[in-house]
């Protein structure tokens, strides 16, 4: 019976922790058993913490070398051949421009030996030794007015080779060494023509530009083929879902169908109607209102569409979860006796119908899924991780970015963020140092010709968050303590992408190097300067107090092996040596107060 009472007896620190109060056999605790467990416990949790840490730091870090490596490898491998550099797409084609293909069209008026501008042909006409010279106005760069007494003197100034152009004027030249004439002016008394010309050409170099820049603008907008309606039955609805962007600039709802190569919205005003094919669709999420005042269907395409006037990646269509019909300040609707029990009620209403929304849209989203699967396109719904989420600022405002399975994406306010993962070649971290409470991140994509996107203002408590998920997404991450400036990077890489690789690639964002020696061994010189001066202090304290002592001992042994005294006359002497020395002391120390009151 003895063995199987052991048996059954508890071990004393499971005793401890399931009843910390009970009384043992003779019938007193022992807080002290428990307190040492829950101690040693601690201990060990803190250092298995650590270890956990650590272990995730080296994985970290041991993945990060061999993305590195990679993108290294297929760097090299892809710029090889010289595609894209400087022989490559950048290069920018020489457009011919041809106003009048014979004489007979130049305009009335210019036999008068006067400038004349043709706004419909987009040419100013100038008079050169007597004869109507066309120019375009794409050739002109700026036009100048200057008063002379009783003239007027107008210069035009024509693109050239050579000249310091902005950001806007690229134009490419068809032989850059041939002669170009920089500019022309002309004088005239007739003050109100000239100044009618030169607003004239100062417009139509607006229109031009503006309608260049609207050209380049549209370049990637694509137009979507015709969507096939499903016929026999009726298409599966979404009703009462609002779009964003809106079509017309108004809130207008309406119902988002499901037909046989993609989607269309049918709104219930004037407004236009909504086609997404499924060919054009290149992320589908689903956000569920979770903390939200919205639950969405959110759309990013391949290529941008035109909505009204302006052309969008992104479509968007939610509901409110809110019930709009109840006044919150009003309280038209609010019984004149309100109560707990009639704010529980409505609390478990909202929680009802923010469900029964979720549902409902995550059904549609899955169905949307299905047909585009049925017609063989790779589309699967992605939702937001709520928890890896973290504050940032991709445009202007801080927003809250969270984390899907192939993007990081803000859904619940526009301007949306889509960034897909696949397409990202490297993530640098900018302002990482001890002290600052945020941090920055660029993502810098495959396609160098993109501009890379910044996230700034990223509180620094997310930090090792936002390491961690982009190293389990095999994203490449790099860090520095300031900001770079990338528009110069990215030039730098576009000229010349096989000599950037060749040269080392993205290693010089991650430190690297000769950098990293050179902190390296200037952080020893100091820290060995410290030491030296704190052993230098400490010796030169250390001597101030041993050497009297030292001294003063070595002359009492003298004087007492000289005069051969006994053991009871030594420890009289000594006892009053030591009197004398405390004496000495207080003094000293009451002196070191009186100079301490004294600087006072």
């Amino acid at each position: 019976m003895s063995s199987v009472k052991e048996e059954t007896k508890p071990k004393i620190h499971e005793l401890s922790k399931s009843r910390p109060h009970e009384s043992t056999s003779n019938g007193k605790p022992k807080p002290a058993v428990k307190a040492r467990t829950v101690g040693s416990e601690s201990k060990t949790r803190g250092r298995q913490t650590g270890a956990v840490e650590q272990t995730t730091a080296d994985k970290i870090k041991q993945n990060q070398d061999r993305l590195h490596a990679q993108r290294q490898a297929d760097g090299l491998k892809k710029w090889a051949h010289g595609d894209g550099g400087k022989d490559g797409d950048l290069e920018k084609k020489v457009k011919r421009y041809e106003s009048y293909r014979r004489e007979e069209q130049l305009p009335r008026g210019v036999e008068e030996r006067r400038i004349y501008v043709d706004e419909a042909r987009q040419t100013v006409v100038l008079p050169i030794y007597g004869y109507a010279v066309p120019f375009h106005i794409s050739t002109i760069k700026n036009v100048a007015k200057t008063e002379e007494a009783d003239h007027i003197v107008l210069r035009v100034n024509f693109q050239s080779p050579g000249q310091i152009a902005g950001k806007k004027e690229d134009m490419p030249f068809e032989d850059p060494d041939a002669t170009f004439i920089r500019s022309a002016s002309f004088r005239s008394p007739d003050q109100r023509h000239m100044l009618k010309v030169y607003e004239a050409i100062t417009g139509l170099k607006k229109m031009a530009t503006k309608k260049e820049a609207e050209r380049k603008e549209m370049a990637d907008v694509i137009e979507q083929e015709k969507l096939i309606e499903i016929k026999g039955r009726h298409p599966y609805v979404l009703k009462q879902v609002f779009p964003r962007p809106a079509t017309e600039g108004k809130k207008t709802d309406g119902n988002l169908e499901i037909h046989h190569n993609g989607l269309r919205f049918r709104p219930d005003g004037p407004a236009s109607k909504i086609d997404l094919l499924f060919s054009n669709i290149k992320h589908l999420f689903f956000q569920p209102s979770e903390k939200e005042l919205i639950v969405l269907i959110h759309v990013h395409l391949k290529s941008p569409i035109m909505l009204g006037k302006k052309k969008t990646s992104d479509v968007q269509f939610y509901r409110e979860v809110t019930d709009a019909g109840f006044d919150e300040t009003g309280g038209k609707k609010r019984r004149a006796r309100y109560g707990d029990e009639d704010e529980i009620e409505q609390e478990q209403e909202d929680r009802k119908r923010r469900k029964e929304l979720d549902k409902l849209f995550h059904d549609f989203a899955r169905r949307i899924e299905s047909a585009a699967q049925a017609q063989q396109y790779e589309l699967e719904v992605d939702m937001p991780f709520r928890e890896l989420s973290f504050s940032g600022v991709p445009f202007r405002s801080n927003v809250l970015l969270m984390p899907t399975t192939n993007c990081l994406v803000h859904l619940s306010e526009f301007p949306f963020t889509v960034i897909t993962l696949s397409e990202v070649e490297i993530v640098h971290l900018e302002r990482v140092s001890f002290g600052l409470k945020n941090f920055d991140m660029v993502f810098v994509f495959n396609d160098f010709k993109k501009p890379p996107v910044h996230i700034n203002t990223i509180p620094v408590v997310h930090l090792d968050n936002v390491k961690e998920w982009l190293d389990s997404c095999d994203v490449p991450i790099s860090e520095g303590p300031v900001n770079l400036s990338w528009p110069q990077i990215m030039k730098t890489l576009n000229e010349d992408p096989y000599l950037f690789y060749e040269e080392g690639g993205w290693s010089f964002l991650t430190g690297t190097g000769e950098e990293s020696e050179s902190s390296e061994s200037s952080g020893s010189v100091f820290s060995g300067s410290e030491d030296s001066v704190e052993s230098s202090a400490s010796d030169e304290s250390g001597s101030d107090f041993g050497d009297d002592d030292d001294s003063e001992a070595s002359g009492s042994l003298d004087e007492d092996e000289s005069e051969g005294e006994d053991w009871d006359e030594l420890e009289r002497k000594a006892k009053r040596a030591d009197e004398k020395r405390g004496e000495r002391g207080g003094d000293s120390d009451d002196d070191g107060r009186k100079k301490k009151g004294g600087r006072r």
